[in-house]
């Protein structure tokens, strides 16, 4: 396969400019059949931001979960104009970018889920995990766990346990200085393409040449509007898990109580499809924590799990994870 050039090497979020000239990151959007779609950001370049921090919890919410939306009808919409382009499809993805560069695209987003790790607006996922790793006893096991934190919030989240847990923390749109910015699926191309960043400096591949012991997967599963991206989320980190590794998935409770095509027993059957042997499992009011132990490969039977519903109640949501 042949590299490609350095100027294209660092897969960054696509960005558009308000017209106070302030940068609006749009998040990568993974599409059926492609591996990314790139916004075109040259008709966003003069757009007002509207995009605005909730006053309450409820209202942060309420604005990401819109934004989820926009991606999941952005990637349907792509995947519709790959098969059979259409001038009105075209209009619609307009619409859909327009928006979420409005309400301040990724970079908006990063900050509101900043927000909403706060105490106040429901905690820090981490401390949920940590007590399940010294349970487990790798707090003693010599030598420190290398931990992979997906959709980095804050590269101090396990500042406590820094004796113990070596972090890598990575996000599309870093909003911290200490935290790598690298698309989770994207790793493992450097390695085999032999690709580096646009300086050397840059280069953070071998930070992935070894295996991980644990890779926290917290709010970040959902944020992928493509089903089946989604699944590749799972598969990519039980290659990156050492044997026996830990993953730790958080998702809205609602992608599993209230949704037509995922529950928590379907959600287990995929885990263990991928190997993952399942440790513990949390429902708080709002989120869904689950620990998986790597046991075994990937299955090799031909039952992979496609959309399938299993609720047909009005009211219910469509998230699903395909595998």
């Amino acid at each position: 396969m042949p590299k490609t050039s350095k100027s294209k090497r660092r897969s960054l979020p696509v960005t558009a400019r308000s017209s106070a000239g302030s940068a609006v990151p749009l998040p990568p959007i993974h599409v059926d059949g492609h591996e990314k779609v790139i916004i075109d950001t040259q008709s966003l370049a003069s757009l007002p931001l509207v995009g605005k921090l909730g006053k309450s919890s409820t209202e942060t919410r309420r604005r990401i979960n819109h934004f989820h939306t926009l991606i999941k009808e952005y990637s349907k919409l792509a995947a519709l104009r790959s098969k059979a382009p259409a001038p009105e499809i075209d209009e619609k993805i307009e619409c859909v970018e327009r928006e979420m560069a409005q309400m301040g695209g990724l970079d908006w987003y990063q900050k509101a889920s900043l927000l909403g790790q706060c105490k106040s607006r429901g905690g820090d996922t981490s401390r949920w995990l940590v007590p399940k790793l010294r349970d487990l006893g790798l707090h003693k096991r010599g030598g420190k766990l290398r931990l992979l934190d997906v959709g980095a919030l804050s590269c101090l989240n396990y500042a406590k346990e820094r004796a113990w847990v070596d972090v890598v923390p990575i996000d599309l749109n870093s909003q911290e200085q200490g935290i790598y910015q690298q698309d989770f699926l994207d790793i493992g191309k450097q390695l085999v393409d032999g690709q580096t960043g646009e300086d050397e400096d840059d280069d953070i591949s071998h930070l992935f040449e070894q295996p991980f012991d644990v890779i926290c997967l917290s709010l970040v599963v959902n944020f992928i509007g493509d089903p089946v991206r989604r699944g590749d989320m799972l598969k990519q980190a039980t290659r990156l898990l050492a044997p026996d590794g830990l993953l730790f998935l958080v998702l809205p409770l609602s992608c599993v109580t209230n949704s037509r095509y995922l529950d928590d027993e379907r959600l287990l059957a995929i885990a263990q499809h991928l190997g993952l042997e399942q440790l513990s499992m949390h429902h708080t009011a709002k989120l869904a924590h689950y620990l998986y132990r790597l046991s075994r490969p990937e299955s090799t039977e031909s039952g992979h799990f496609k959309k399938k519903m299993l609720y047909s109640a009005a009211g219910r949501n469509n998230f699903s994870i395909v595998i």
